[in-house]
């Protein structure tokens, strides 16, 4: 089987895990089961209640979804799961481009569009980029089937 990976027009946690079945738990996200990638992405892409969740890739379990875009920061969830997560955005047509690391509720490096003067140099190519650097870059998932999870019903 070949790489399918997610790109632009979207936010996910790279969380530091080996239990992605722990992670949707402590993210509040309800199992809907296992799917494979190719359909658990073109979900993630077109609902905005469902997000996928890898096994973990190298010890980090990612979970992506447009649902994400409205996470305020990756404070709380590293506070739930007490481990280090990362949160990751890219939307050209929204000018949002996102990156920073939590571990036990402290934020660092911490890029968010709109916060900063160099807006203008940073793209999509930069958030895989960091991603790559920190953890793992989502365009190239060596993965068979994820889970699907609907996301908290007062989110």
């Amino acid at each position: 089987m070949g790489t399918v990976g997610f790109g632009p027009k979207m936010a996910w946690l790279a969380v530091r895990h080996n239990d992605p079945v722990e992670v949707l738990t402590a993210l509040d996200l309800r199992d809907l089961g296992l799917t494979d990638l190719r359909s658990g992405l073109d979900m993630a892409y077109f609902t905005d209640d469902r997000v996928v969740v890898t096994p973990p890739i190298s010890g980090w379990v990612l979970v992506a979804g447009k649902w994400l875009f409205g996470l305020p920061s990756a404070a709380g969830p590293s506070v739930a799961l007490g481990t280090e997560v990362q949160y990751f955005a890219t939307h050209r047509g929204l000018l949002t481009h996102r990156w920073e690391r939590a571990i036990e509720g402290d934020l660092f490096d911490v890029f968010r569009s709109g916060d900063d003067e160099d807006d203008d140099l940073v793209d999509e190519q930069d958030v895989f980029r960091k991603a790559g650097e920190w953890s793992v870059d989502p365009r190239q998932l060596p993965v068979g089937t994820l889970h699907i999870a609907a996301v908290p019903v007062n989110a």
